[in-house]
């Protein structure tokens, strides 16, 4: 029952460790998600002076439409006066055929102008959507930041209240314990109390034994000398007898008996079970020293290797954002960049956030950036890992797939420098790219069914095309 009692204690305690491990990640996780949300006010703050500036535009737009459909109006007034003209012009006669002419232009002018003001009216209402829709995405992002806040309090009040819990759990399995523990402890000494009550009686029974052998022989003794001096068998004892020592000492001999009795029955292999119990707790004691040996020595090296995986990894992740810094510079002609962990106390179980300002830009993360500015980025970071650790090959799938022609450019610039110690091995679609290859290799299917490899080498085109 004892070892039971420590085998749930030993799960409590797991649990409670359990508890607290999911405690520190809800606590990390809630830091992070008030990181987030204060990032994302700052957006909603910035968000809500840029509403503020597209309403001002808004109405800059309306009144200039306002004044557009004053124009528009004045305009087509005019049209109606010059058709109007036109028409007297023509009944006046050819005298009038220039002044026709000169409304013709006007008019052919004004549906010009009528024509562009309808193309900067559709214009501005297409942008007031665009805000509009820009604005709603925002309110959405923080909308599920809300949420997700949400949803993170109530874990970690949730794993708090579990903790309340275990410990309650933990503190009443321990009063159990220590209440089994007294019981044990009661009867061990109550033990103890009867095997020396039973010594003390064996010592007692013995003693009599021995005087009762004295009080025989000095009865056969007394006898022999009766019958020698008075030639006759002596007397027996009646009732009447005064109670001597030898009664006192069968009384005593009776309650032995009856102590004995209730001792119960000797086990005569207790000194043998004894013994092999005490070998069996020597042994066991043994491997329990040596199991804690073990434990102390894993813990030990683990630490060990915590630590000097951490150090390898601290020295390697500054190497690498360094390298990270420079590639991301050169690519983008400028702006910032560099990797920042989430957690530096725990550095191999910690996340890493990757942040860029490109030229013209604020520092955010990675994740608020375009689609090619994540390609370039993505680029950079693969270019650092290669400086800190080259490598003879390299293959890259379709990575210039999201530039423009003016990065593939710098991408390909930088391939350049990198080919002097790496060879790449690139596939693309892109021009550019197929431009700076040394050797070029396709697929083709000259024949329905049928693909052919063809390889070009450029600098022997080059030469025989020359």
């Amino acid at each position: 029952e004892i070892d039971a009692l420590r085998l749930d204690l030993a799960v409590a305690a797991a649990r409670r460790e359990d508890a607290e491990g999911r405690r520190r990640r809800l606590a990390v996780e809630s830091e992070t998600l008030a990181e987030e949300a204060g990032e994302v006010e700052r957006e909603l703050a910035l968000a809500a002076e840029r509403t503020a500036r597209l309403a001002a535009d808004l109405t800059r737009f309306e009144g200039i439409h306002a004044e557009l459909e004053s124009a528009f109006d004045g305009s087509q007034k005019e049209v109606e006066s010059a058709r109007q003209e036109r028409e007297s012009a023509r009944t006046s006669g050819a005298s009038r055929r220039g002044r026709l002419d000169l409304f013709e232009a006007r008019l052919e002018a004004n549906e010009q102008d009528l024509a562009r003001v309808r193309r900067e009216i559709e214009e501005g209402e297409r942008q007031i959507a665009s805000w509009r829709e820009e604005a709603a995405t925002l309110r959405r992002r923080e909308q599920e930041i809300q949420d997700a806040r949400r949803r993170a309090e109530e874990a970690l009040q949730e794993a708090l209240e579990r903790r309340a819990v275990t410990r309650d759990d933990l503190r009443g399995e321990q009063e159990r314990v220590e209440e089994q523990r007294a019981r044990v402890k009661a009867l061990e000494e109550g033990i103890e109390a009867v095997r020396a009550e039973r010594d003390e009686v064996r010592s007692r029974l013995s003693e009599v034994k021995v005087e009762e052998a004295a009080v025989k022989q000095d009865v056969a003794h007394l006898k022999a000398s009766f019958r020698e001096e008075f030639s006759q068998e002596p007397p027996e004892g009646g009732d009447e007898a005064p109670a001597g020592p030898l009664e006192e000492l069968e009384a005593d001999l009776a309650r032995c008996r009856e102590a004995l009795e209730r001792i119960g029955p000797v086990n005569l292999l207790a000194a043998d079970e004894f013994a092999e119990h005490e070998e069996r707790h020597k042994f066991l004691t043994e491997q329990r020293a040596d199991v804690a040996d073990s434990v102390d020595s894993l813990t030990r090296t683990i630490r060990e290797i915590n630590e000097t995986s951490g150090a390898r990894f601290k020295a390697a992740f500054e190497q690498v954002n360094e390298h990270f810094r420079t590639t991301f510079t050169e690519l983008f002609r400028g702006g910032a960049a560099e990797m920042r962990l989430l957690d530096e106390e725990d550095l191999l179980e910690s996340g890493i956030e990757i942040v860029a300002r490109p030229p013209g830009k604020r520092l955010q993360n990675i994740m608020l950036l375009s689609g090619g500015e994540k390609a370039l980025t993505a680029i950079a970071l693969l270019f650092a890992l290669f400086r800190t650790k080259p490598s003879p090959f390299c293959i890259l799938d379709e990575v210039d797939a999201p530039l423009d022609d003016v990065n593939t450019l710098r991408f390909v610039e930088l391939l350049r420098h990198r080919s002097i110690d790496t060879q790449f091995v690139i596939i693309t679609h892109n021009k550019i790219t197929m431009e700076m290859a040394d050797n070029l290799m396709g697929v083709t299917m000259s024949e329905p069914g049928a693909s052919r490899l063809v390889s070009v080498d450029v600098e022997e085109a080059a030469a025989m095309a020359g």
